[in-house]
This record gives structure tokens, sequence and C-alpha cells, in this order.
């Protein structure tokens, strides 16, 4: 089952499309971002994951400029697209786009938290539009099972709430994006 979605970046400016498909083998997700402010780029992605929700590979290509591919076994080891590790990511069990919120609903949806339960990730936190990556210890409180969860940097340099669909496809993450009919 597939299904289509779009967010607006919370000025206005930014646009994102988005399919995501629930597969027995695992989540996938296929999106391109257009992005206004003072940062204007294009870019396209592609998501997978292992059956258990895990991410299982990245990619991501800015038109015009560089892409990345990253590739998981599921257990915090990662190689890129030449095939080879990347120890600087060992242990990460997700990533986040920083010009997405498709990448919070992956963890949302693995961690499956009920109503005051919190979990912590380690995430690869891919920056667009350099596409530098790093770790990001990152927390999620649930304040309503399958509708609104508390975002929190572990490092506390951000937090925000993040308002979903019982699928967990965010609706409203506040500051950042809002979905679009």
């Amino acid at each position: 089952m597939s299904k289509a979605v779009r967010w607006q970046s919370w000025d206005g400016e930014g646009l994102e499309h988005m399919v995501f498909s629930d597969r027995p083998t695992g989540i996938a997700a296929e999106g391109a971002i257009l992005s206004g402010g003072e940062a204007r780029f294009a870019a396209h992605y592609e998501l997978s994951c292992h059956p258990d929700g895990h991410v299982a590979e990245a990619r991501v290509a800015i038109v015009g400029g560089p892409s990345i591919t990253l590739q998981s076994d599921g257990d915090g080891l990662w190689r890129n697209s030449d095939g080879k590790r990347v120890p600087a990511l060992v242990g990460a069990s997700d990533v986040d786009f920083s010009a997405s919120p498709v990448t919070n609903m992956l963890a949302i949806r693995r961690l499956g938290l009920a109503e005051g339960e919190v979990g912590e990730i380690t995430a690869v936190y891919v920056r667009f539009p350099d596409l530098e990556v790093e770790l990001d210890r990152q927390r999620y409180t649930c304040l309503q099972a399958g509708r609104r969860y508390l975002y929190e940097a572990i490092d506390g340099t951000f937090r925000a709430e993040i308002e979903t669909e019982e699928s967990g496809l965010p609706t409203l993450y506040h500051g950042l994006f809002r979905r679009i009919p």
C-alpha cells in the first residue's frame, strides 16, 4: 500500500512531496524537496527500512550538487556508497534529514511509544544542502498515543512538538513543517 503526502515548510516557501509504502519487507519512502528561504535547493531522496523499522538505506541527491548513500546492517554499522564502513556512524539506528519530517515518522513508528513513554535514539543527522553527516542523540516523548510527540535533541539545542496521523506520518511539526492536502 502506498500513500503520497506533501509538506510545506513553516515559512511557506519550501515544499516536499513524498510517497510512502508500508511493505512486508520494510518501509520505503521516496521524495523530492524544493527548499525556499536563504538556502535554496532541490533534492531527491530514497529511504528503505529493515522489517524491524531500522533504516537499511538512505540515498540523497542535491540537484546540481552533492549526493550521499548510506547503508546500515540494522545493528549500528554503516557503509557509504563505495561499500566502505563509516566508523564515525557506528551505533546509529536511524537517519534524520534536516530538511524533511519523513525521518521523524520512521523513528516514531519504530519506537511504538505509549502515552507518557520516552524513547532515545542515535541518528545519522544529514544536514541539507551540503549533506554533511554527524551522530545526533535524540529523544521522543509520546504526549498522546498515535497523535502527538515531543522531539528533543539530547544536547538541548532543539525541541519541538510533532503531531501525526495514526500511521505516524507527521501532520504538523511545530516551527518547521505542516502537511498540506
